[in-house]
Formats: C-alpha cells, structure tokens, sequence
C-alpha cells in the first residue's frame, strides 16, 4: 500500500485565507475560457463527476451544466466558500453538487464516478504524493469512466522578479496580482503572490501569498498512471501538440482494462 501523505490545511494554514475572492476575480487568463471548456467537454451527460481541488468553482460550474451530479472536494475553507456562494446563487445547480471538506489523497467515498478531473491542483501537489493519488483517483473511477487533468509539462521553471500579471476593476477599485517565481530545483519553485487593493490611484490593500510550486513532468505521470492501473489516452502532454490554452499540459486516461 503506497503511504498517503497528509495534505489538509486549517484555517491557520489554508495560503488563500485571505485572498479566496481576489483569487476568483484574477485568476482569469488568456485562455481560460478553452481550458474550462475542455474540462466541461469531457465531462458524460448525466454522469456523475468527482472534482479535487475545485478551487472557487471555476470548472465546477461549467461541468456542473453537463453532468448529473458533481462531488467536490476542497481542503481551502475559504476556497469552498466562494464556491458555495456561487452554487446558493445558482438554483439550477444548487442540488446536483456537493461541497465536502476533504483534502486528497487520503480519501474514501466508497463509490465510483464516471468523470474524475482536477484542474490547476498539481502545482499544490508532491510528485512524491503523486503514486498515493492515483492509487485513489482509480479506486473511485468507474469502468469506461474518464480521468482529466492538466498541469503536466516540461516547461522549464522562469526566474522572475515581480511583475503584473493580472488587473481588474470592479466598482471605484482596481485589483491587481503580481507574481514572482525563484526556481527552488528542476521541478520546484518558491512563488509569491501580491494581491493588491487601489482607489483613486493609491493602494490601500496588500496580501501575500508565498509558496510551493510543484512541477509534474509527463513521463514521471505517465509511470505513476501506469501502476495505478491508469493509461493516457490523450491530451497535450502525451500528444506534444500546439495549445491555445493558458494552463498547459493537458492529460485524459481511463484505466488500463478499459482499453
């Protein structure tokens, strides 16, 4: 049995206590709209669909629409927040998802889905945690069932000071985020985040946010997938083609009898 490590945080702990709703205000690139869609895609009409790390909801809203039902898990309290705000403003969703505070990959729901996604969740994730994870996205998926996720590439970790990456105005004030990145080894980086608060030209809120990004290399996933029972199928990080996407190294697969 692969040991599962313990990834839940606390409200002491959670890193976007204090930013849950700047996060869902910025953290919209250029390509989210095709990222987002390619999630909802794969999502089976009327399937039943396990979401990790659902974050403030950016995917789950979006697959929420296609599947039957949609069982979130998200260790953030401040994360499932924003999100069940959402759902409480969304009546035709309200009863098809469910929001649990569980942190993977120490989980069990004693059930299979159809659809298992996460999305923007490795950069959180050890890819020493990576086997344990697998092991139980491919207990809880049911046979034919889909696996999607991205985050998967080669790229080369930057060295950047800190720099604008994201603006947005709502009301009499504008908000920005500014990111620095310092490669920590080939496959970890120290990131901070500057949330920013501006009125009339000054600023009058600041939050930071500092942590670990981890880097998942497609043939270190692929080998993890494959003693899980797990096969990719498709996606851009097997496939090396061109994407428009923002969030980059997108992977399906689906377990090994299945094929």
């Amino acid at each position: 049995m692969t040991p599962v490590p313990d990834l839940t945080v606390t409200a002491d702990t959670d890193p976007y206590g204090a930013v849950a709703g700047l996060y869902d205000l910025l953290h919209v690139g250029p390509g989210s709209a095709e990222l987002v869609g390619f999630f909802a895609d794969m999502a089976p009409e009327g399937g039943d669909a396990l979401e990790i790390g659902p974050g403030t909801g950016r995917m789950t809203m979006a697959v929420a629409r296609r599947a039957g039902t949609v069982t979130c898990l998200e260790r953030s309290p401040t994360m499932r927040a924003v999100l069940l705000t959402k759902l409480a403003a969304d009546p035709g969703l309200r009863d098809r998802v469910t929001v649990l505070d569980v942190a993977a990959p120490g989980f069990d729901l004693g059930r299979r889905f159809d659809y298992v996604y996460l999305s923007a969740v490795y950069e959180h994730v050890p890819p020493t945690a990576r086997p344990a994870l697998f092991e139980t996205l491919a207990a809880h998926l049911a046979p034919g069932g889909v696996l999607a996720m991205d985050m998967v590439e080669d790229e080369v970790i930057p060295d950047l000071d800190e720099h604008e990456v994201r603006a947005a105005v709502q009301g009499e004030c504008r908000y920005t985020l500014s990111t620095e990145v310092r490669p920590v080894t080939d496959d970890l980086a120290r990131v901070r985040h500057v949330y920013r608060t501006w009125s009339a030209g000054e600023e009058i809120g600041r939050h930071v946010v500092e942590r670990d990004h981890h880097m998942h290399r497609p043939a270190g996933v692929v080998a993890d997938l494959a003693a899980a029972g797990l096969v990719p199928v498709g996606g851009t990080a097997i496939e090396k083609s061109g994407t428009p996407l923002d969030d980059k190294g997108t992977l399906v697969a689906r377990l090994a009898h299945d094929r």
